[in-house]
């Protein structure tokens, strides 16, 4: 591995109409990493936040694997799950990132930029900031920093590049995680699809269901979910919906290669459910195999059952990420799926849901956003 940049210094400086900024950092001190003394250390991997607020996954779910409330809490009493702690946190509303601060007993960053040299690593959670997350993320990547960016990652392949270029420049590990990618029965599905492969089997054929409202925040779960499973080289990619947010029902068509195999389709059906999570089927030459996704229990205890098993273990997979500084998956992978939800997206806009063939996604095409200003210009002057 290159010798990492250092954590410990860097200026910013403002520029034109809200450009992009610029980081300088010495280069005598090499990063510090977070280390362990011991099988028995007690010291803990220090996490700053990045967005507390808005549409995230912070607040009742993520923040209780790290700093888990005195008492019971949505169900059941937490108890510290990972070697990880919350110590820092910066939002645009400088009122929630204080209410935060007081629930979760951490500090208040005055700048997006402040938590450099005082976390081990950090977590970019607001789904309306994706537009904003190559601009928040630079001064971590620049800095070597573990990041967690939360789905859907990037509204433009640019922006996607633009990360993943400074992720690789400076070896800063990310992840670009779904709860979908790291539950059982996706991996159960995975494994048994590869014992078929061993047998001589291919794919003609793929389905999930999954519960969505939306294409861009929970409707990329099943995308991911099948990334894991099939592994698939998608050339072409399609989204019917009536909205791209708020829809009653859409489908998302891909069209993949295999080899010396025929093509074979992918649909994935995404709709307001409160009965499932959702499932998947695949179909092969030599036979079906598939996988449900259950809520698991209803009543008080619903929430406590289903973050454990479902939301916990994309933050086990963080937290081994931040000791081995080696990513779940490659930077190619997370290209790649960005690249189909960013070419449904546009078949949805620009196409009207018409097969739009990967390759043909212009580079710098920009999907909407929710909320266009979530993040003030000045932030970042």
């Amino acid at each position: 591995m290159e010798k990492l940049t250092s954590r410990r210094s860097f200026f910013t400086t403002a520029a034109a109409g809200g450009a992009m900024l610029a980081y300088a950092r010495p280069t005598e001190a090499a990063q510090k990493l977070y280390r362990r003394k011991s099988p028995s250390s007690v010291e803990m991997i220090e996490v700053g936040v990045i967005t507390c607020t808005g549409f995230n996954h912070m607040s009742g779910m993520w923040n209780v694997f790290m700093n888990p409330p005195l008492q019971d809490f949505r169900g059941g009493f937490w108890p510290r799950m990972t070697g990880m702690v919350m110590t820092w946190v910066w939002d645009p509303d400088r009122e929630a990132a204080e209410a935060f601060a007081r629930e979760n007993d951490v500090r208040v960053a005055k700048n997006f930029y402040d938590m450099v040299d005082r976390v081990d690593a950090v977590i970019l959670a607001d789904y309306y900031s994706t537009g904003w997350f190559p601009r928040l993320t630079r001064p971590y990547l620049e800095a070597g920093m573990p990041t967690l960016i939360n789905r859907p990652f990037a509204l433009s392949m640019k922006d996607a590049r633009e990360m993943i270029d400074l992720s690789k420049r400076h070896n800063a590990p990310i992840f670009v995680p779904s709860a979908y990618e790291s539950r059982h029965e996706t991996l159960r599905l995975r494994t048994n699809l590869h014992s078929l492969v061993e047998e001589g089997a291919f794919v003609t054929g793929a389905f999930a269901s999954q519960t969505a409202g939306e294409y861009p925040a929970h409707g990329v779960h099943s995308l991911y979910g099948l990334y894991t499973v099939l592994e698939p080289k998608v050339e072409a990619a399609a989204l019917m919906a009536d909205s791209w947010w708020g829809f009653k029902t859409a489908l998302m068509t891909w069209r993949c290669r295999q080899g010396d195999n025929p093509d074979y389709y992918v649909g994935i059906q995404m709709a307001p459910m409160d009965y499932s999570l959702g499932w998947y089927i695949v179909l092969t030459s030599k036979g079906r195999i598939q996988e449900h996704m259950d809520r698991a229990v209803v009543g008080s205890a619903a929430v406590y059952q289903q973050l454990k098993n479902h939301n916990y273990p994309g933050i086990f997979e963080f937290a081994r990420m931040v000791e081995t500084r080696k990513m779940p998956q490659t930077h190619e992978f997370i290209l790649d799926k960005t690249r189909t939800f960013l070419t449904g997206f546009y078949s949805h806009c620009e196409m009207n849901g018409r097969m739009v063939t990967c390759a043909d996604l212009p580079e710098d095409w920009r999907a909407p956003e929710r909320e266009p200003g979530r993040i003030p210009g000045e932030v970042f002057q």
